[in-house]
């Protein structure tokens, strides 16, 4: 008997351990969600007479363009808000929800909107997944297919910043946060809520937390939550700021005041003692500038001390610590040690561990061995060293590149010169006639254009001017529309300094008589231009516009007839207006 009920209490006791855990796993899947990145755009703005409607990929409209304004929340899925007669009194407009047959969408609420979004992984402004729908006056959540998320419980709802698929509620005048499946993230019970603005290039907004705050008598009382809204630190702070630069993901370094003073806390964990005026972080160095009594110290972010709080101003000279004291700067390594009788008071490093950059009190940048032997000496008035032996450098406000035995590879001639994010090409400008130069790896110009712009794209980049175009990938080589694009039937080629397009065997199909063209974008129609106006063909080579636009930028892009606007806006908006 007794050995029954021993048997039925291990039973009772693994059944409770199953639907624990299946009640941990369900709740951990709530909480994750994946952000869509939309990748085809079938679906853009079209703008006539300052009125609003829609096209799709083949220029053809979809919505007339008889609104004040239009929302596309996913370019990718034919669901468009479309809004009209905004009423001055409640400050809403009234709103359509159509989709490509023009059949009207979700009339069961009141009204239906996009969330708009800021800082978005692939631009678009708007939440992607999810709309906000309002009845009985407050507001729910419905996916793009109709669906309902939550209730309408909320009196607001928008989007947080640097965290898309995360969204600020408001329920009883108090601020929360839910994700896009509707799982309440934080509870509302906050004043305000925003994100801590981190984020990395590999995992985007996941390990982004929350600084929330509350009113008392005494004014805004700060708080943090992180990513996954767990409260890390209670509203007790007169002010909260994560250090974003320190890619650690799951642990939030966090600068918070408490009764006026600011400390270092690690999640949670005080790592600076709340005794400072202010504290600076070095992301270079990985240390801390501390002030108190507008005294300066450093620390390390382990807490512990490398320079006591007895300076007037501190900086960082690369791998140095400049301290100014009574007028005198002091030099340190990083460990605080300080470096008699230099005249050197910034040393960098460079990716060769055997050379080095440093500036002296005069501002002239060197390159030193690590014996500190002097490599290049040129009274230079800036050295920035870019890969293997390689370095920009800046005289007399010229910029130019040199080798480690001071030989000059690209002349001192230029404005600037930068990388190019993401590839191994720099470029280089002159600013008084607007030229651009393209210079590769081994520091070899690979092209120069006058009045240029360079524009990098997925996997290629592309130098065009008023009159010319040509392509490379990240390395600097040379690649052809056939090379890139090697779904399209025609190609632009220049034959005689006059544009036409040709085969894929080279054989020229549409006479070579324009002034400029494009090649045949992701939707197949390309520009042409002709007496300084630009219409468009498609890839039979029709002309679908005749030469009629006068637009200012050198390469635009068509749908059908209708054209880019050029304006600084995340959407795309097209008009076939001549004017």
């Amino acid at each position: 008997m007794k050995s029954k009920i021993k048997w039925i209490i291990i039973g009772i006791v693994i059944l409770i351990a199953i639907v624990a855990l299946v009640v941990f796993i369900v709740n951990r899947m709530s909480y994750s969600y994946t952000v869509e990145e939309v990748k085809e755009f079938n679906y853009n703005i079209l703008t006539k007479n300052e009125r609003y409607g829609v096209i799709n990929k083949n220029g053809e409209v979809v919505v007339e363009p008889i609104y004040d304004t239009v929302q596309i929340p996913n370019p990718s899925k034919p669901v468009f808000i479309c809004m009209s007669d905004y009423n001055t009194e409640t400050k809403e407009y009234k709103t359509t929800v159509l989709n490509d047959q023009k059949e009207i969408l979700f009339s069961e609420y009141e009204s239906v909107q996009a969330i708009p979004a800021e800082a978005t992984l692939d631009g678009v402004p708007y939440e992607k997944s999810v709309l906000q729908y309002k009845q009985d006056g407050k507001y729910g959540l419905i996916n793009l297919e109709g669906k309902v998320i939550t209730k309408p419980i909320y009196e607001q709802i928008s989007s947080i910043n640097y965290k898309e698929g995360t969204l600020l509620v408001k329920q009883d005048g108090k601020f929360g946060a839910i994700n896009m499946k509707g799982k309440v993230v934080i509870k509302p019970e906050y004043d305000s809520i925003t994100s801590d603005n981190y984020f990395n290039t590999e995992t985007k907004n996941e390990y982004t937390g929350f600084i929330v705050s509350k009113v008392t008598d005494e004014g805004y009382r700060y708080g943090y939550i992180n990513y996954n809204g767990k409260v890390i630190l209670n509203t007790e702070y007169n002010e909260i700021d994560r250090i974003i630069e320190m890619e650690d993901g799951k642990d939030a370094y966090l600068v918070a005041y408490k009764n006026g003073q600011a400390g270092l806390l690690k999640n949670n964990k005080n790592i600076i003692n709340h005794e400072y005026e202010s504290i600076k972080y070095n992301s270079l160095n990985d240390l801390f500038i501390v002030q108190r009594n507008s005294k300066q110290g450093v620390i390390d972010k382990e807490g512990k001390n490398i320079l006591n709080i007895e300076y007037d101003n501190i900086l960082f000279g690369g791998m140095y610590i400049d301290a100014q004291k009574d007028g005198i700067i002091n030099v340190f390594d990083l460990q605080g040690n300080k470096i008699e009788n230099t005249d050197i008071i910034s040393k960098m490093k460079t990716d060769n561990e055997n050379y080095f950059i440093t500036v002296d009190r005069n501002d002239t940048y060197r390159i030193v061995d690590k014996d500190e032997n002097v490599i290049i000496d040129n009274n230079y008035s800036y050295i920035e060293h870019i890969s293997g032996e390689y370095f920009i450098v800046a005289k007399d406000g010229k910029n130019g590149i040199i080798d480690l035995t001071g030989k000059s590879l690209v002349d001192l001639k230029y404005s600037s010169i930068y990388e190019i994010q993401g590839t191994n090409l720099l470029q280089a400008e002159i600013n008084n006639n607007k030229t651009v130069s393209l210079i590769n790896s081994d520091m070899e110009i690979i092209k120069t254009m006058d009045n240029a712009i360079v524009e990098k794209k997925d996997n290629y980049i592309i130098m065009y001017s008023e009159d010319e175009f040509t392509y490379y990938d990240f390395d600097g080589n040379e690649k052809s529309a056939k090379d890139l694009f090697p779904n399209n039937k025609l190609f632009a080629k220049r034959i005689n300094d006059k544009w036409g397009f040709v085969d894929v065997e080279g054989n020229l199909k549409v006479q070579n008589e324009y002034e400029m063209v494009t090649d045949f974008n992701e939707y197949g129609y390309a520009g042409i231009k002709q007496d300084g106006k630009w219409g468009v063909i498609n890839q039979e080579g029709e002309i679908i516009t005749k030469p009629i636009y006068e637009l200012d930028w050198y390469y635009p892009t068509f749908i059908g007839k209708y054209y880019r606007l050029n304006i600084w806006t995340s959407e795309s908006q097209y008009s076939d207006e001549i004017e």
